[in-house]
């Protein structure tokens, strides 16, 4: 009888559960699924840094041209209505001029297809750039 007075204590609350089971099926499950999370981040993070290592100097300029263009229209109030809080014509005007430099850099690293695009974005940031604060 001793033995059944034990096993009562332990976390029997008189409803069929046996909490101490409970607690120990919870812990390993926790376990096992925080495992399974450090496992699934690692890869992602080990597919990420493929990726990264893949690209080139191109690829980040230009990443870095379209940011840029982005952010001009945005501190040339675009589209109005929008961005009129955030207008302001001399971070717009670093903006489309850093992204013409960045342009004679790349030119000769593109694509004829890239390179006319990329002059078509210029060319839109300053028409638009002449409009916005004319």
């Amino acid at each position: 009888m001793a033995k059944k007075e034990k096993k009562e204590k332990k976390g029997s609350r008189g409803d069929g559960e046996d909490k101490e089971l409970k607690d120990e099926f919870m812990e390993e499950s926790l376990g096992e699924k925080k495992e399974e999370t450090k496992e699934s981040e690692e890869e992602m993070m080990k597919k990420l840094q493929e990726e990264i290592d893949k690209l080139t100097t191109k690829d980040i300029i230009t990443q870095m041209m379209m940011s840029l263009s982005s952010f001009a229209y945005k501190k040339m109030g675009l589209p109005v209505g929008v961005n009129d809080k955030y207008k302001d014509r001399q971070q717009a005007k670093l903006a489309v001029d850093g992204f013409d430099a960045l342009l004679k850099v790349i030119l000769d690293e593109v694509s004829a297809e890239e390179r006319e695009n990329l002059k078509y974005s210029l060319s839109n940031l300053q028409i638009n750039f002449v409009k916005a604060f004319s």
